[in-house]
């Protein structure tokens, strides 16, 4: 999937997309790599003077309208830099299946379902739906849509944690009362 596939999923959420990133940092990177698009848009005014809203139109006029990948890898970089914390708890949570994620092809549903609910404690629902969409998350579709679209919670059977995932389990773990009368005595 290209970065415009994964961004034009999320063309309803654009303006809290792009939110976080630097300004100046964004439109730097666009000057440096796309020149044309930099002279289309910002050419002649001092970065100080384009407003936000005016830099939020024009990326959307080069990602939805001329498919313009550059910026939509652009976008992509920027805002794995500005979330690296959304982007750091998502990788240590999928590579708990394999070290090697990029080798992972699928997530299974009940495993999703419990990274969501991990990652829910500490992100808002949108900057995991950025993550998991900009990144290829290897979710399948109606979870994505279901949990971080739609705001459904976890099916009941989704909603325990797996045995075999203990990224999962130790964030739900719950500490276990020892019974001390079963106990060797002491020989002293």
């Amino acid at each position: 999937m290209t970065s415009i596939d994964a961004i034009g999923k999320l063309e309803s959420r654009f303006d809290k997309l792009v939110k976080p990133l630097d300004l100046f940092m964004l439109i730097e990177h666009v000057r440096r790599l796309d020149p044309m698009a930099f002279a289309r848009h910002f050419k002649g005014y001092r970065p100080q003077m384009l407003g936000r809203k005016r830099v939020v139109t024009a990326l959307a006029f080069e990602i939805f309208t001329r498919k313009n990948e550059v910026i939509g890898d652009i976008i992509t970089l920027l805002w794995n830099q500005t979330r690296r914390d959304v982007y750091d708890a998502m990788h240590e949570l999928v590579s708990t299946i394999s070290e090697d994620v990029e080798s992972i092809t699928e997530i299974p549903d009940e495993r999703a379902h419990a990274f969501i609910d991990v990652l829910l404690e500490e992100f808002d629902r949108d900057e995991i739906l950025f993550c998991v969409r900009m990144n290829d998350v290897r979710f399948n579709e109606p979870v994505i849509v279901a949990r971080l679209e739609n705001g459904e919670p976890a099916p009941a059977e989704a909603a325990a944690p797996e045995a075999a995932n203990p990224a999962v389990v130790e964030a739900t773990a719950e500490p276990v009362a020892i019974d001390s009368s079963n106990q060797a005595p002491n020989p002293e």
